[in-house]
């Protein structure tokens, strides 16, 4: 554990949930950025997956400072962070952090999100702004927003050069998972995860819950993250997207099963079909991704048949 610092921020101690499974490099260059920030007055715990590459082990002889917390299956995306998440709530944490172990930060991200949490209770959840790690200028997320009558996901700021268009602060409707920072009384009202989703939207059901329980999302912009995007989708699918595309159309369409109001149907429906099943189907013809393909569809079927 990190030792708590004691600068008069007034920050509440913070718990960094990060979940590894087989990526060692990655989750070890991401630990050692997160021990070079400003203010340190966090415990940083790793959920390894069940990984067969034994970087647990790795990672708590590297790291002797850190919480490791082994599991012997892989648990996905949302139930490795529950077990963070438990651990936090369990330890007396004020703030937990969702962040992706395939990302690296800015050693001040951390204390900007805090300096915006911590003087309004009225916040459920704060997001950084995150670039691609391989072209550190370009925007991955600056806020993202959810409009359950279409099923469009708005992605601000994707793969856009980071000229100063993206300073300020507002509030969001999606708060992404990789890199949360979650105020622990609003977690305990409105639960964790569910681990149904097992990877991929999970992160929108978080947020439409905190959000129907009166919890603002904020985008923090000067908080900053980098993000080496893509490295575990592609992992999960062997060299393909198919596992990926299977878990997201399945889950979009299990949110909209958990949240629509029956009014919302047709047009979430309409939109839905377009602008996913359309648009991946031929981004998937057009990649020569046949496997991803079947997952579309695949996803489709399990989505509306599996038990929530």
């Amino acid at each position: 554990m990190l030792r708590l610092l004691s600068n008069g921020s007034g920050t509440g101690r913070t718990v960094i949930a990060i979940v590894n499974w087989n990526n060692l490099d990655m989750t070890a260059e991401c630990v050692r950025s997160l021990l070079s920030m400003d203010r340190p007055d966090c415990e940083i715990v790793v959920v390894d997956n069940g990984s067969s590459d034994n970087s647990a082990e790795r990672l708590a002889r590297e790291f002797p400072g850190i919480t490791l917390l082994p599991q012997q299956i892989n648990l996905g995306f949302a139930g490795g962070c529950n077990i963070a998440m438990r651990h936090a709530l369990s330890t007396g944490a004020e703030y937990v952090l969702l962040l992706n172990n395939d990302t690296y930060v800015a050693a001040d991200f951390l204390y900007e999100m805090w300096s915006v949490i911590k003087n309004d209770n009225g916040i459920g959840a704060v997001c950084p702004k995150i670039y691609f790690a391989k072209a550190p200028d370009v925007v991955w997320y600056a806020g993202g927003d959810f409009d359950p009558w279409t099923s469009r996901i708005t992605i601000h700021g994707w793969k856009q050069i980071d000229k100063g268009q993206f300073l300020a602060a507002r509030d969001i409707t999606l708060a992404t998972g990789c890199a949360m920072l979650i105020r622990c009384s609003a977690l305990s009202e409105v639960g964790l995860f569910d681990e149904k989703f097992w990877a991929y939207v999970e992160d929108l059901d978080l947020s439409l819950r905190l959000r129907r329980e009166g919890y603002r999302l904020v985008f923090v912009p000067k908080a900053r993250v980098w993000h080496w995007d893509g490295s575990s989708s592609v992992k999960l699918g062997s060299g393909s997207h198919a596992v990926s595309q299977y878990l997201s159309t399945r889950n979009l369409l299990f949110l909209a099963r958990k949240h629509l109001h029956w009014w919302q149907v047709p047009t979430f429906t309409v939109g839905f079909v377009f602008a996913h099943l359309v648009f991946f189907s031929a981004v998937r013809l057009w990649r020569r991704d046949y496997r991803a393909l079947s997952a579309v569809y695949r996803g489709v079927g399990d989505g509306l048949r599996q038990a929530m």
